[in-house]
């Protein structure tokens, strides 16, 4: 009986530290997935970057959301774009690709605006049939982390007049 008893604590004290192992790898996973997959809201060029490509490349509505302000009414003017795009693939069968260039901006305090050149083209069959490029600023702001509140399309500067002899 006495040898049964010892067997008992030594199982039992095994079955402790593998419990205790296993819960502290499965929090360790956790905290892992987590740090790998947290959004990056420390930088307004890398908040904006990440919603230009979730409204207007993969059409995500929950990737917008955890990148814009809890009113975002600024940004219709890139919500008529992406409906832009929907329409003239719907209408003309083409597909609709947008890229965007280096981002520009100033930071002051809580507040910062960005522009960049939007270079939208129109294919089919692989095939570039339209090309365009509209500048764009955005205003963002931080609060817990910074979030894309405002767009609105610049306009085009005017050709500049040169005098010819």
């Amino acid at each position: 009986m006495v040898r049964s008893a010892k067997w008992r604590k030594i199982f039992l004290v095994l079955a402790i530290v593998v419990a205790v192992a296993g819960t502290g790898g499965v929090i360790a996973a956790v905290v892992s997935y987590n740090e790998a997959t947290k959004i990056d809201r420390s930088n307004p060029k890398v908040v904006l970057d990440e919603y230009l490509r979730a409204a207007l490349i993969e059409k995500d509505k929950v990737g917008v959301d955890l990148h814009t302000c809890d009113d975002p009414v600024g940004l219709a003017p890139i919500g008529s774009l992406r409906e832009e795009f929907d329409r003239r693939e719907r209408d003309f069968g083409v597909v609709v690709l947008v890229t965007w260039g280096a981002m520009t901006g100033e930071t002051s305090g809580k507040d910062s605006a960005v522009t960049t050149t939007l270079t939208i083209s129109g294919r089919k069959d692989g095939a570039v049939i339209s090309k365009r490029s509209e500048t764009w600023r955005f205003t963002l702001v931080e609060s817990d982390g910074w979030r894309v509140c405002a767009a609105r399309q610049m306009p085009e500067p005017a050709p500049s007049a040169t005098a010819s002899p």
